[in-house]
């Protein structure tokens, strides 16, 4: 059974035509999407038609979109040939022999596998910043640390071509998406090195700085909303409880305590995860229980202080923010 390699292009040139030639020839099936490509591109695609199931639509509508047309057509058209899809880029950003590496350890796992490049070398600025804002606030959201998360480079059993159309996103964001949702239901991602390759600079790049990365953080907050009203409730509630005073305030502390850190944890695995039945990380109820002590105790601290209380919740936030990022980086919920 053949790997499929499923390439998203929008304005193609040479670059394009040279690694279908080569993916064909190292026998794999070539699966490539025209994004609404200009018309003067579409003589490399007609080219490519040599190698490749060229398949697309008249409009731009973005990579993420790119990407799903083409798992729907695998998975509609090509399932009795191809076990396992390979996404790579289709502008020389990643190289022949990564791409086969990464099929090998597809086959060989069984499921998703992530291309992760060296981010700290050097390398473009909008693709630093992006890539820094990213890591950060995806190791809060999920409790995993990944060292490079936007990576197109990935591998999937075909058996997740539905899976992976259900995913929001049409852009930038869906890849991460892909990567938020696969850790909210339990499933394992691999991470394999790859080379690092931004030709020119990145100025071919058609991510807009400012707009994507913008759509991407909004997609990732999105993931962590639970978190921060779960969090919010309980810091109001705790401050109403102290400020007022109210009869039996321990045995109301203790309770609230004990009911919000397991809504907590039950709500956010269960959200996206309950079609897969994955069970509740003793893990996660631990590190859940550590950050609502320690934003308890401080809001105590300010109360019998007599400091300002709002300042003792945005500081419960805030340490509550630092505590997910530092478990995610420790590596407590899962390594990648």
């Amino acid at each position: 059974m053949k790997t499929a390699v499923l390439l998203p292009v929008y304005n193609p040139d040479e670059k394009f035509l040279h690694l279908v030639e080569e993916l064909y020839k190292r026998g794999f099936k070539v699966v490539a999407c025209n994004d609404g490509s200009k018309e003067s591109c579409d003589e490399y695609f007609r080219r490519a038609k040599s190698f490749a199931d060229v398949i697309g639509y008249k409009d731009n509508k973005g990579k993420g979109y790119a990407l799903k047309r083409g798992f729907e057509y695998i998975g509609n058209n090509l399932c009795d040939e191809v076990d396992y899809i390979v996404t790579a880029d289709s502008d020389g950003q990643h190289a022949i022999e990564d791409i086969e590496r990464v099929a090998k350890l597809t086959k060989k796992t069984d499921g998703i596998v992530l291309g992760m490049r060296d981010l700290s070398e050097k390398i473009p600025i909008k693709s630093r910043i992006g890539n820094d804002m990213s890591k950060f606030v995806y190791t809060i959201v999920t409790g995993v640390y990944l060292r490079d998360n936007q990576s197109g480079l990935r591998g999937f059993p075909v058996r997740l071509c539905q899976w992976l159309q259900d995913i929001p996103g049409n852009k930038y964001e869906y890849e991460l998406n892909v990567l938020v949702t696969a850790h909210k239901e339990g499933m394992k991602v691999t991470g394999i090195d790859i080379k690092t390759i931004y030709e020119n600079n990145n100025k071919n790049t058609h991510f807009k700085p400012i707009k994507d990365t913008f759509r991407i953080q909004r997609s990732l907050w999105s993931y962590g909303l639970i978190s921060v009203l779960m969090y919010s409730i309980y810091i109001t509630t705790i401050s109403v409880l102290v400020w007022f005073r109210i009869p039996y305030f321990f045995f109301w502390l203790v309770g609230i305590y004990v009911w919000v850190t397991a809504m907590h944890a039950v709500i956010n695995v269960f959200s996206a995860g309950i079609r897969h039945r994955q069970k509740i990380s003793v893990i996660y109820y631990v590190t859940c229980s550590i950050k609502y002590c320690i934003s308890t105790l401080i809001m105590l601290l300010f109360f019998y202080q007599g400091w300002y209380m709002v300042l003792g919740g945005l500081l419960s936030l805030f340490v509550i923010v630092m505590l997910s990022y530092l478990f995610g980086r420790s590596g407590i919920l899962g390594k990648v």
